[in-house]
């Protein structure tokens, strides 16, 4: 069997050991490939939404014949199933060549999110529901945080990707027709008895039933196309149209002026950190309706006074860094002092986003109680949206007067979008006012070995994980 098509057969499922040797062995293999139901296996994702799947032989091509398969048997089942045939005509989107070939990638990962929650809604849909854009265009953010995917992007000088592919969609949706459709199922269609054939001639003698009887349901809804397609092929356009606005919006807010570089996730953080907590709740995450450590609803009265003797302002009417956020400390809060040649410990994220001179920081004994990421997202309440974390440094307070910072338990977070989720807390933390540091007091970054995400290196695992590779360790200072 040819060793490219063995290579892309890898990127969906393991090559079966022993129990099939030889050309029969492979023949199964890809017999069980080809039958997978979008690209469900954990393995399979990331290489989707991870990888320039468009420039790999025939990996790509694999994928469309799967999604054929999947998108005939469900349509078999009930050919009346509006949003059945609704998912293979976004199959079919994705096969037109006006789009190129970083268009096409981009425009898979969007589809295959939103055709995969189509498949497995309950209930009778009478349009694509807001959170499924929401979670197709999250896919996309991290797809288009690839190193890869934007060393591309510059390659090509599209320093707009939100905007090029909602251009890109406008224009496939304004020529999309009933006859350009059906030319690419039948494009398809050729692609799959061509591996079919190669699974009945080398294969084992006892597939040929099953490939036959698979070929004839394939047959059947190709038969009913052009009736399915032209009843449904209204929903599939304003489903376009809701994807089409996303990624102006996306576009339109994405690229705003920022400071510092741009290793960031793509758009809203909180969204994608929302969609892990409700694949599978973390353990550092809470249900519970009373806070342990309830966040200070106004500035203590007192605290004005040490204001007064140069403490950092963290009242409201402040306008230093660090205005308002008294409210991150529970009624522990207290005026405090950092002595010369005292090291503070502040947990980052490379990038634009986590700067070194921010304003929270821990003393070195909280910081060595640290054992996992976890414990410090749980015990100092903070959001994977707000810190990623991976990274740390030291500043050592330089010789002369003591550093003025407010010290005190951190306290329970609440999820901005949900009530529900919230961070213990309860662990001492400081804040100072990030104008008062010194670049020459602090330390090199270093990597915390708690690495860049919280799943397992799996970004279905976690969708929100916008690092790979080495660590950053670069300085990020503000002026």
């Amino acid at each position: 069997m040819n060793q490219e098509l063995q290579n892309a057969m890898a990127f969906y499922e393991p090559a079966p050991q022993d129990a099939y040797p030889g050309v029969e062995g492979k023949c199964l293999w890809l017999w069980e490939v080809l039958q997978g139901d979008f690209h469900e296996s954990p393995t399979t994702a990331q290489t989707v939404t991870g990888t320039l799947i468009f420039m790999i032989p025939l990996v790509d091509q694999i994928g469309d014949v799967r999604d054929l398969v999947a998108n005939c048997r469900k349509i078999n089942k009930d050919t009346d199933d509006t949003w059945a045939w609704v998912a293979l005509i976004l199959t079919l989107i994705g096969l037109f060549p006006t789009l190129g070939s970083l268009a096409k990638g981009c425009v898979k990962v969007v589809i295959f999110q939103v055709r995969r929650d189509i498949f497995k809604a309950t209930a009778v849909m009478s349009k694509v529901e807001a959170p499924v854009i929401d979670k197709a265009v999250s896919s996309l953010k991290r797809y288009l945080d690839d190193p890869k995917v934007r060393r591309f992007l510059a390659a090509m000088k599209i320093h707009n990707p939100f905007l090029y592919l909602a251009g890109k969609l406008d224009d496939v949706k304004s020529r999309l027709t009933i006859k350009g459709l059906l030319e690419k199922f039948d494009e398809l269609m050729q692609v799959t008895r061509q591996l079919f054939d190669s699974v009945i001639t080398f294969g084992p003698e006892a597939l040929r039933g099953r490939v036959e009887r698979l070929w004839t349901v394939l047959v059947s809804v190709r038969n009913k196309a052009d009736e399915g397609m032209a009843k449904t092929l209204r929903p599939a356009q304003d489903c376009l149209d809701q994807i089409i606005n996303r990624l102006r919006v996306e576009g339109d807010n994405a690229y705003r002026a920022r400071l510092g570089n741009n290793n960031h996730v793509l758009g809203n953080r909180e969204n994608a950190e929302l969609e892990l907590i409700q694949r599978k709740k973390p353990d550092w995450v809470d249900e519970v309706d009373d806070p342990s450590y309830p966040a200070l609803k106004n500035f203590p009265s007192k605290a004005l006074e040490s204001i007064a003797e140069g403490w950092p302002d963290i009242s409201a009417t402040s306008k230093s860094p660090v205005r308002n956020k008294f409210n991150t400390f529970d009624e522990s809060m207290r005026a405090a002092e950092v002595s010369p040649g005292e090291r503070l410990y502040r947990v980052v994220e490379p990038g634009a986003k986590s700067f070194d001179n921010g304003g929270f920081w821990i003393r070195k004994v909280e910081f060595q109680r640290l054992t996992s990421k976890s414990e410090w997202r749980r015990n100092f309440a903070v959001w994977k949206s707000w810190n990623e974390n991976g990274e740390y440094l030291v500043y050592t307070v330089p010789p002369g007067q003591p550093l003025k910072v407010w010290e005190g338990r951190a306290a329970t977070q609440k999820f901005e979008s949900m009530d529900t989720y919230k961070l213990e807390g309860g662990r001492e933390q400081i804040l100072l006012d990030p104008n008062n540091l010194k670049p020459g007091f602090t330390s090199p970054r270093k990597s915390t070995g708690w690495g860049y995400d919280d799943g397992t290196g799996n970004p279905d695992l976690d969708p929100l994980k916008p690092y790979l590779g080495l660590p950053d360790l670069t300085h990020n200072w503000y002026e």
